[in-house]
């Protein structure tokens, strides 16, 4: 079913209007999608701002929800990716976009699991960016919240280029990312994120400014995406990775025990215990305690003596 062409023309964003039109179309929000929309246009309208969009930007949003953000996202820009995994969502968005030849909508997930992004949704954009002589990418997202920890830690890590997010997420998840070492939000996104990235928070949001309401508070967040930061420092990211997942999934236990968790066939608790004090640290300390610095030091030194026993 088409929409009139006066609602196409109204970007819907009151409580009041998208009742109607859900009404209309046999929308109802979806808690499992994590469906909470931007309601206030004055936030609305400040996000393209914040992301500096230029006329030959290109943008990836995830969660079209109803097409509101996208439409101020094209108008700043030179194309929008946008997509969306409910299926009427989409077809609701699309009606509301197709007037805007400058905005792609893929009905799909984001991801293809929870540890890779969707490969059509990445192909699709590398292909486009080949094609039109463009390098670079932002992502621009009021980002469905249940998915936001493994679609950031992704987009930092998977060879899509881009340089910058600005995001709205669930005011925990901007604290863990922003946590130090020893704390309690500390873990693996805080470190990701920080290998890869510089973070600001821009704005906190209250539950009002969506609808519905959700039960927490919300911030934008602006991400400088910097892959180089610890290029070259790292020599073995995927074992990293595993390092990190088995002190973070056992957070409780000391570093010793945790690394142990990793079976290598030829290094001792004795190994373990002589990097750890060459690292100046106690070998009662916790992983969750050590920097990101220390972390990669920690993660090289294990390197260096595997392939010698």
């Amino acid at each position: 079913m088409s929409m009139p062409q006066e609602e196409i023309n109204f970007i819907p964003h009151t409580p009041s209007v998208l009742k109607q039109i859900f009404t209309q179309r046999g929308i109802t929000p979806n808690k499992r999608f994590g469906q909470n929309f931007l309601i206030d246009q004055n936030i609305l309208l400040c996000i393209p701002e914040i992301a500096d969009l230029k006329e030959d930007d290109i943008v990836l949003e995830i969660g079209t929800g109803t097409g509101g953000l996208t439409r101020l996202l094209a108008a700043s820009s030179r194309h929008v990716f946008t997509i969306e995994v409910d299926r009427k969502l989409f077809e609701l968005s699309s009606d509301i976009l197709k007037l805007y030849n400058n905005v792609t909508t893929v009905n799909a997930d984001i991801l293809e699991t929870k540890h890779e992004l969707n490969l059509h949704i990445t192909s699709l954009i590398l292909s486009w960016l080949r094609e039109h002589d463009q390098t670079r990418i932002k992502v621009v997202s009021n980002l469905p919240y249940h998915i936001s920890t493994p679609v950031i830690i992704n987009l930092l890590e998977d060879n899509l280029p881009v340089d910058l997010m600005v995001l709205m997420l669930q005011k925990e998840i901007m604290e863990r990312m922003s946590a130090i070492p020893g704390t309690r939000e500390y873990g693996i996104l805080s470190v990701i994120t920080r290998l890869f990235s510089e973070v600001e928070v821009v704005k906190t949001l209250p539950p009002e400014v969506f609808w519905p309401r959700p039960e927490v508070h919300s911030a934008i967040v602006r991400i400088v995406v910097r892959k180089e930061k610890y290029a070259g420092s790292i020599t073995d990211y995927p074992f990293f990775k595993r390092m990190i997942h088995a002190i973070f999934t056992s957070r409780r236990k000391t570093l010793i025990n945790s690394l142990e968790r990793l079976n290598f066939p030829k290094i001792s608790r004795e190994h373990l215990k002589g990097m750890i004090k060459e690292m100046q640290l106690d070998e009662r300390v916790r992983g969750e305690a050590l920097s990101v610095d220390q972390l990669i030091s920690l993660s090289e030194a294990i390197g260096r003596i595997r392939p010698s026993l």
